[in-house]
This record gives C-alpha cells, structure tokens and sequence, in this order.
C-alpha cells in the first residue's frame, strides 16, 4: 500500500468560530518535506485541519487504540512498513494523564520504525506551571516530563524534534536533554492576524495580567504600536489582589494576553478591574484553555453592551482538545487553530 493512501477521508466543512486564517507558509516543491502524521483520538480533528493546511505535504497514518481486558494499552502503527525512509510526525495532547503511557509508547516506538525523521508535536506541555522547587519536598514534574520526552529515541536522521507552543517558563528549555531538539513556538500570531480584521482594530490596547506575562509576550506587538497595560498582584492579608501598574484602560478595547487559564480567577480580576477604570471592552488571549472543572462557565460574554457585562471575545488555541468541544458555539469564546503553524513546523 502507498504511504498516499494513509489519508483518511479529510472534512471540509467549517467548524463555527474557529479560525484557520494563519495558514501553513508556502514551501516550494523542491523543498518541500512529505510527512506522515500520526495522531490520537483527541487530536485527530486538529490533525485533519494541519493535512488540509498543508497542501498535500502531510497525510495521515493510522493508529489502532485499543485496550487489553486490564486496562492497559494494545496499541497497533497501520502500514507500519510503508513508513519507512519517511518523514514522521506524532500530534501528541497530555490533557489528562491517563493518556499519557499510551502516548508516550507510541512516541518511543515510532522512530524505530526507520524513518528518516521523526518530529513529536506537543502543543501543550501541561506540567509547565510545576517548574520550581521552593520547599524542600517539592517535585517539578515539568521536569520530569522533559526527562521522559529527551529520551525519545533518535531516528534515521538523528535526534527527536519537539515542537511545543508558549510554554508556560521559557528557562524550561534547559530542562530537556540533547537527545532531543525543542522547537518553542508561539499562538500569539493567530491572536495578531484576529486583531487586524476586528472593526474597532485602532483601539486594542494590550494587558498582561502580571510582569510574567509583559516579559513573555510584549516583544511580540512591538511592531504591532499597540498600547500596553501592565497589571500587577499584591497581597491584602490572605488574598493577592489586581491592581493597575501601568497604562490607560479608559474608552479602549484592552485585550488581556496570557499563556494559559486554568480557573480563571485572575483574567476574571483583570476583567472587573479594566472594566471598573472605564475599558469600553475587554478580551482575552489565552493559548492553552485548560480549563479544569468546566472553569470556563464563569466567563461571561459581551454582547455589544460594554465590558462591565463580560468579555467581548475570549480567544483560546485548540491545544487542549476536551476544551475545544467544551465552548464551541458558545460565545464569549473563539478558537483560533494551531493547524497552519504546525504544518509550518512539521517543514523545518
């Protein structure tokens, strides 16, 4: 069988409010690089997308996932000899980590398999906000996980890519070993390409929710002249409250830009503080909607009437898969894909 027909069938249909406007950057023939993508069952609808982004570059291998009587994997690579001398690539999601030893014997295995490269794409690395020891007895499992993924063994080609989106410390990247080589993207472009085609475009002022977020992300609107707000939490007795540092929320539409949410207590507190200072809307910009709990019912939308009614647009990436499902069609929120810059990752 031909590596060709590893296609399964590609929808075509839009799904609604999801935007796959960043598309893959055009590769000429003569360097493109033909990739089989595999995926599991919770990333195969974002796989689809980055196939249909890359013009025929990419298609789709298949994994059976299966389950022995004790619950542990039976897992099975379709045509795994027809991958041979191929370029390969693993659409990973740790969302939960019950997936994770399925995912990760698929990932050992499939660059023994003879194939001439092998690229691990991860969007979200979920144990990111777990990098610090400060008791003794603490454990940084975000150390741990890069432990297990810099022992991925190397292919025909040499060591493992990896290819992660706004992790959530950048000095993480040293916590990864030479056998592997991390590719650190970002979905902060997808949010730029949005803000462009907004109506009230002239008025986006960006906030960081604290001084971690504004060293992380502000170099990347630079170029953009956006206006730029820095919050900042101090502590009143037991609670840690938003105050303003720096910049004008009033008559403006302010975009809060993070890496991720998870309850959403602190975009929540942005929100009632920009609003409380005169923002005409506010929005936010998370890559990684995490969302644990259905956390995500707090947020309520604005409908046209002003930012003291919620947020007037909630943008997220399809990183987290379950998260995806979860706030489709329902407003305030908004997917922006992941599918063009991986596809332009997977052409390195």
């Amino acid at each position: 069988m031909s590596a060709q027909n590893l296609t399964p069938a590609l929808s075509t249909g839009e799904d609604f409010r999801i935007s796959t406007n960043v598309e893959a950057k055009e590769i000429p023939p003569a360097l493109r690089k033909d990739c089989v993508l595999f995926y599991t069952p919770d990333t195969e609808e974002l796989a689809q997308k980055v196939a249909m982004q890359a013009g025929g570059a990419i298609t789709l291998g298949r994994i059976k996932w299966r389950k022995f009587a004790d619950g542990f994997p039976d897992l099975f690579v379709e045509h795994a000899t027809s991958i041979r001398n191929r370029h390969v690539a693993f659409l990973a999601s740790f969302n939960n980590p019950t997936v994770i030893f399925e995912q990760i014997s698929v990932i050992y295995a499939l660059p023994r398999l003879f194939v001439s490269s092998f690229t691990l794409v991860l969007p979200f690395f979920p144990t990111g906000t777990m990098e610090r020891v400060e008791t003794e007895g603490d454990i940084a499992t975000a150390n741990t996980l890069a432990r297990l993924l810099s022992n991925v063994p190397p292919s025909r080609g040499g060591p493992t890519s990896l290819v992660i989106f706004d992790i959530h410390a950048l000095q993480e990247r040293f916590y990864f070993g030479d056998a592997v080589l991390p590719l650190f993207e970002s979905g902060v472009p997808l949010l730029l390409e949005r803000l462009r085609q907004l109506p009230d475009r002239d008025s986006i002022t960006i906030a960081y929710p604290d001084e971690g977020a504004w060293k992380r992300f502000h170099y990347q609107f630079k170029s953009e002249g956006y206006p730029e707000i820095v919050c900042t939490k101090v502590r009143d007795g037991s609670k840690r409250i938003v105050r303003l540092k720096e910049g004008e929320p009033k008559d403006r539409h302010v975009v809060i830009v993070d890496d991720l949410v998870q309850s959403g207590g602190t975009l929540i507190e942005c929100h009632a503080l920009l609003a409380s200072l005169g923002a005409k809307h506010v929005s936010a910009f998370v890559t990684h909607g995490v969302f644990p709990n259905m956390s995500w019912v707090k947020f309520r939308a604005d409908l046209g009437s002003g930012a003291q009614d919620g947020f007037r647009y909630f943008w997220l990436s399809d990183s987290c898969p379950q998260t995806v499902r979860d706030v489709r069609n329902k407003a305030p929120f908004e997917i922006l894909s992941l599918a063009g810059p991986i596809a332009s990752a997977l052409q390195i």
